[in-house]
This record gives C-alpha cells, sequence and structure tokens, in this order.
C-alpha cells in the first residue's frame, strides 16, 4: 500500500471516530437562556436595578394588616397569549369571604395558589356573574381543591358549555347548596357587608335568552351594588353600552358609587360616556390581563377617578373603613399618555 493511500485510510478512520463521539454527546440545540431585563442603551447596569420598584406582592396578601376592613382582591391570572378573565376575592370586615368569578378553567390552580396564600380553605360564596368560561371555568378547580357554603349565580343552565357541566359536577359532587339571583334580591357577607342585585331584570330567565351569543349572555349577567356603611361599590360584569344605558334609565345616581369594577373588562364596548358619568368612581379597577383600551382608561381618569388594571398593576388590593377606601398595588404601571 502507498504511504499516500495510508495517511488517507488513517484520516478517515480519525474522523469517524470524532463523528461517533459527537453523536453519542448530549447537545443541547439552543443554548440556555435566563429572563432579564433589557436596560436602555447607555444606562449603567446598577443604575436601571436602582429605577426597578420592587413587587408588593405580600402587602397586597398580608392579611393581618387589613383586620377589621373590608377588602376587595383582584387576582392577576397570568397568561400572555389568551385573556384569562376575571377573579376577585370580597373579605367582610368579620372574615366572610365570597370568591367572585374565577377565570378561565386553565388558571384555575392560580385562583387556588391565592387563596392558600390568603390561608382560606373554605369560601362563604363562591359567586358566578354569567356562565361564559373566562368567569366560570375556574371554578371546576377551586371547588375540587376548596369548599364552599353556598354557590350564587343566574337562573341559567348552561348546559351546552362544557366547562359549566365542569363546575356543576364538582358542586353537586360536593352538595353545595344553590342560590339563583335576580333584580330585586339582597343578601349579606358577614354582618356589615350588604349586596342587592341590580340586573337582569325579574322573572326574564331562563326563557330570555334564545341563542348563546356573546352579548347575549353579557347581557343577562349579574350586576350587583355592594354596600359597607357609607361606601359603594358597583360590580357590572360583562354588560355592554346598551345595558348600560337601561340601568341608567332606571336607577340613575343610585349606581353613583365610590368604586367600579370596569364593564366587560375595561373593553370598548362597555364603560360608555354615560355611564362613566353616572357611576362616577372615585376608584376604577379593569380585570384584564391584556390591556384592552386605553380610551376606556382615560375617560374614567377625566372623571377624576384613579384607575387601575390588573394587566398593569398586577394583583390589586382594595380597603375600606366604611368612610375611605385605599389601594396597594402589586407594581406600579407604565404612565400611559
Amino acid at each position: 500500500m502507498k504511504h499516500g493511500t495510508k495517511l488517507k485510510i488513517l484520516a478517515a478512520v480519525a474522523i469517524s471516530a470524532v463523528l461517533i463521539a459527537v453523536a453519542w454527546t448530549k447537545v443541547d440545540i439552543e443554548p440556555k437562556q435566563t429572563a432579564t431585563a433589557v436596560e436602555p442603551a447607555g444606562a449603567p447596569a446598577q443604575e436601571q436595578k436602582k429605577e426597578e420598584a420592587p413587587l408588593r406582592t405580600k402587602e397586597v396578601f398580608d392579611r393581618a394588616k387589613d383586620k377589621g376592613l373590608l377588602t376587595i382582591r383582584y387576582f392577576n391570572l397570568k397568561d400572555l397569549k389568551v385573556a384569562t378573565g376575571d377573579s376577585y376575592l370580597i373579605t367582610s370586615p368579620d372574615g366572610q369571604t365570597m370568591l367572585m368569578d374565577a377565570g378561565i378553567p386553565e388558571t384555575g390552580k392560580q385562583v387556588v395558589g391565592y387563596l392558600d396564600q390568603l390561608g382560606i380553605q373554605t369560601l362563604d360564596i363562591a359567586f358566578n356573574t354569567h356562565p361564559h368560561s373566562d368567569h366560570l371555568g375556574g371554578f371546576a378547580e377551586v371547588l375540587k381543591v376548596k369548599n364552599a357554603k353556598a354557590y350564587y349565580m343566574e337562573n341559567f343552565q348552561y348546559t351546552v358549555s362544557g366547562a359549566y357541566r365542569n363546575v356543576m359536577t364538582q358542586v353537586e359532587k360536593k352538595r353545595i347548596p344553590i342560590r339563583t339571583l335576580e333584580e330585586g334580591d339582597t343578601f349579606e357577607l358577614g354582618s356589615d357587608v350588604k349586596f342587592e342585585v341590580l340586573s337582569p331584570k325579574k322573572g326574564v330567565l331562563p326563557e330570555a335568552i334564545h341563542n348563546y351569543d356573546p352579548a347575549t349572555l353579557n347581557y343577562y349577567a349579574l350586576v350587583v351594588k355592594m354596600t359597607y356603611k357609607n361606601n359603594t361599590f358597583l360590580f357590572p360584569a360583562d354588560i355592554y353600552k346598551d345595558r348600560e344605558a337601561e340601568l341608567i334609565a332606571l336607577y340613575g345616581n343610585k349606581l353613583d358609587t365610590d368604586f367600579v369594577h370596569a364593564p366587560h373588562h375595561g373593553n370598548n364596548t362597555s364603560s360608555s360616556p354615560s355611564f362613566v358619568d353616572t357611576v362616577s368612581p372615585k376608584i376604577t379597577v379593569l380585570s384584564s390581563n391584556i390591556f384592552n383600551s386605553l380610551d376606556v382608561l382615560k375617560r374614567y381618569e377625566r372623571k377624576g377617578s384613579a384607575v387601575y388594571s390588573t394587566g398593569l398593576n398586577g394583583n390589586i388590593l382594595i380597603t375600606s373603613d366604611g368612610e375611605r377606601l385605599n389601594v396597594i398595588t402589586e407594581k406600579d404601571r407604565v404612565p400611559t399618555k
């Protein structure tokens, strides 16, 4: 064998050995990445870190500091891709609890986690404003893990919805008493917090719902007014501008409240100028993980309301001593123009 041929064979054997070694070596196709804040060009790293305010998560979930107060805790249901819906916990000064809605099914475990942080194993009331999955879905997981003494809902069985069926399976399994609500009904949470149901109209459900169009189900959503001493709160669920106008005509200044849960997550389907003028809230919360409408936010601000959004502020705590409202947010929102 010629010397040159022998060298070629040896080289081929060496290359094959290297390829075999690589083939048996575990290789990361993509380099490992860690989440890091992007700093503005030219800004020193230390200065940038100083500008980042620490999260106030512990303050929002510290029940020891709000003993004897009425509290509303808005849960930030996190998902970057889809709208996750509403979930907020009302706690009376004497410790009674009501969970209003529980987000989409996929965020049920998040709601359970928040309740765990607050040390809550049993809800006095599980309250569903209407059977859309972004308000009802998470209750299936919540009621699987937590207990509830009562389940409040509108008088409509949305049996075509799998999310609805899953929730009602848990309600029936745990034998939770069901109460259906309509205009004129009242109830209490603890000894001092009172609720009045303003919508849907008395006696119209379930017959009034002839289709499952989203606007139809939102129109008949439960709207409740809460009163604690001299403070008032309005929770209008997902009603649109047409229902807002009807409620204004029906109730007028009765809708003038200190606090409002912006209808339909702060979308521009709702919060008409006449509604904002009538309600004239001191504090407004837009409950949505995805910020929807700057126009709606500004509309409330022009009326003099302090506006907060779960999508911008994270978890939110509102407290009341019956005279004054106070707000603590998990984080500050970036100023909007």
